[in-house]
């Protein structure tokens, strides 16, 4: 229940200098694997529905696309998408209801170049981070 607290606080507004201080602070509080925050690469006890909740990225023209590739219904559903550049400098957030299509679109500053932290939120599998460099 705390990860879940944990995830409603940060989707509710303290995202963008959030994300970058507690990801790290997370892994070093809490022993590798304790299910708090999860990646393709330590989706924890949830990876056997990883596939579902690992947001989708691609590019094109200065815009981000995020998808999440998870069904809506309405007892399961994506919350949010965020989306963070260098920094911790947050750059947007897309809440979705469950008639809503997992799907976000975000501009980035012109010219940018870096790091971008990309979240999706699930109502019951949690926060789930990519890593992307553009």
């Amino acid at each position: 229940m705390q990860r879940r607290k944990l995830a409603s606080h940060l989707a509710q507004g303290a995202l963008g200098a959030a994300a970058v201080s507690v990801l790290p602070a997370a892994a070093e509080a809490a022993p590798r694997g304790e299910n708090i925050i999860f990646t393709a690469e330590d989706p924890g006890h949830w990876a056997k529905v990883e596939a579902l909740h690992v947001p989708v990225t691609s590019i094109a023209a200065g815009v981000l696309t995020v998808r999440t590739p998870h069904p809506m219904s309405e007892p399961h559903y994506i919350v949010s998408h965020s989306v963070v550049l260098a920094g911790g400098k947050f750059l947007d957030r897309k809440t979705f209801t469950w008639t809503d299509q997992p799907v976000s679109t975000h501009t980035l500053p012109e010219g940018y170049k870096g790091p971008v932290i990309v979240t999706s939120t699930c109502n019951l599998h949690d926060f789930w981070v990519k890593r992307i460099h553009v």
